[in-house]
C-alpha cells in the first residue's frame, strides 16, 4: 500500500484525536490550557488572559512581544467558522487575518477516506517515519505557508495556509512563534510518540497531554 495513503489516514486521524474537542465546555478548556501552556513554552512573563466568550464566540488575544514582537487573537464561532489575527507590535506595521467560512465547499477527506474502510489496515504499517511527515505536514512545517520578510525578518517562522481546524491552526502557531530550535525539534519528537500510541488506541489526545512541555 503506498505510503501517501497510509499518511492520508495518519493525517485525519491526528486532526480527530488531538485537535477536536467537541463540546463549547470542551473547547473553552483546551483553549484556556492552551494559552497557560505558552508562558513556558515561550518563556514569556505573562499567562495570556483566559478566553472569553461572547455571543456563542470563543475569543482571546496571545501577546508574543517577548518572543517576536508580535501578537494574535483568535475568534472561534464553531469548528467551521473562525479567525485568526496576527498583528506586529508595538506599532501595529502589519495585519494579517486567517478567515476560515465553512458556508463554502471544502473537500471531505474523511468522508472519502471512511467509504474506501481501510483505515485499521493501514494504521497496522504505520511507521514513525509515516507520522513524523504528517506531523511535519499539519504542524511543524505546514505544507502551505507563507513567510513574513517584513518587519518580522524570520525563515524559521511558516504561517500555514489552508487550514480549516481553529486548534491545529493556533497549535502550528504555538509551535512557529516559539524562539527557541531545540524545543520545537523537541516538540516534535514528542508529539510523534503522542500521536502514535493515540491512533494505535484510537483514543483522543487530552488537552492537558496535547500541551505538556517537552523535557
Amino acid at each position: 500500500m503506498p505510503r501517501s495513503i497510509i499518511q492520508a489516514y495518519l493525517y485525519q486521524d491526528i486532526i480527530r484525536l488531538g485537535f477536536s474537542p467537541s463540546s463549547p465546555r470542551e473547547r473553552k478548556s483546551w483553549l484556556h490550557q492552551y494559552g497557560q501552556s505558552l508562558k513556558v513554552f515561550w518563556e514569556i512573563n505573562d499567562y495570556p488572559p483566559a478566553p472569553s466568550e461572547r455571543n456563542g464566540a470563543i475569543s482571546s488575544t496571545i501577546n508574543a512581544s517577548e518572543s517576536i514582537n508580535a501578537e494574535y487573537e483568535y475568534n472561534i464561532e464553531k469548528i467551521e467558522k473562525f479567525t485568526v489575527r496576527l498583528i506586529h507590535s508595538p506599532n501595529v506595521q502589519i495585519m494579517w487575518m486567517h478567515d476560515m467560512d465553512g458556508a463554502y465547499f471544502t473537500f471531505p477527506c474523511q468522508t472519502f477516506l471512511t467509504q474506501h474502510n481501510q483505515r485499521n489496515p493501514e494504521i497496522t504499517q504505520m511507521t514513525y517515519d509515516d507520522i513524523g511527515r504528517v506531523i511535519d505536514s499539519l504542524l511543524v512545517h505546514p505544507t502551505p505557508h507563507q513567510h513574513i520578510e517584513s518587519p518580522i525578518d524570520n525563515h524559521e517562522i511558516r504561517i500555514g495556509g489552508g487550514i480549516i481546524n481553529p486548534f491545529q491552526y493556533l497549535f502550528h502557531l504555538r509551535i512557529q512563534l516559539c524562539p527557541f530550535p531545540e524545543r520545537r525539534n523537541a516538540e516534535r519528537n514528542r508529539l510523534i510518540t503522542l500521536f502514535r500510541t493515540a491512533i494505535q488506541n484510537n483514543q483522543s489526545v487530552t488537552a492537558n497531554e496535547l500541551m505538556k512541555i517537552p523535557s
